[in-house]
């Protein structure tokens, strides 16, 4: 059973200006998918831009603004973002326009159960209803891919052979 990574972010500047102490910085905890990704690539170590984001479950949804030329500064204790967060205005005649802002973030790992997102409390408890589920979709599975391979099979039989008369010079030979 694998259980899902996320992490819990505190943010340690507001507007790009330090926040006063440790207490303010917990109250900007956030959890949410950590990602660290590539945005744009330079062949020359150290040159390429990074952009950190920390996500909602879906994948899509941004939890807090995302940083760009996002940095690792350290990873001891939990993993230490330098970067610049971009809070976007709006759209412009020409480009999205932001402000962009100086951020650090303080990222921990925490594992949260499947149970935490879905209605029942826990879904894999018995090891056999866990086998038995996973059977019933490999079933379905199988009939899916059966059904299509069906009908990509028969698709072949419904075209018309090819007929020098009919066709047009350009024609695959189709109609």
């Amino acid at each position: 059973m694998s259980i899902p990574v996320f992490y819990e972010v505190f943010r340690t500047r507001y507007e790009g200006e330090k926040l006063p102490n440790v207490e303010a910085v917990k109250h900007t905890r956030r959890v949410g998918d950590l990602t660290y990704m590539e945005r744009i690539f330079d062949p020359r170590p150290g040159r390429s831009i990074f952009l950190a984001s920390l996500l909602q479950p879906d994948g899509e949804t941004y939890v807090i603004p995302p940083l760009d030329r996002a940095r690792l500064r350290r990873i001891k204790g939990g993993i230490l973002i330098s970067g610049m967060e971009v809070i976007t205005r709006g759209i412009g005649m020409k480009r999205i326009k932001s402000d962009d802002y100086p951020q650090t973030w303080f990222c921990r790992p925490i594992a949260i159960p499947r149970g935490g997102f879905d209605d029942d409390e826990d879904r894999f408890g018995n090891p056999a209803e866990a086998r038995r589920l996973a059977r019933e979709r490999e079933l379905e599975e199988s009939l899916a891919a059966r059904k299509i391979g069906e009908t990509m099979t028969k698709r072949a039989d419904r075209r018309v052979p090819h007929n020098p008369e009919t066709a047009s010079g350009r024609s695959p030979g189709y109609f």
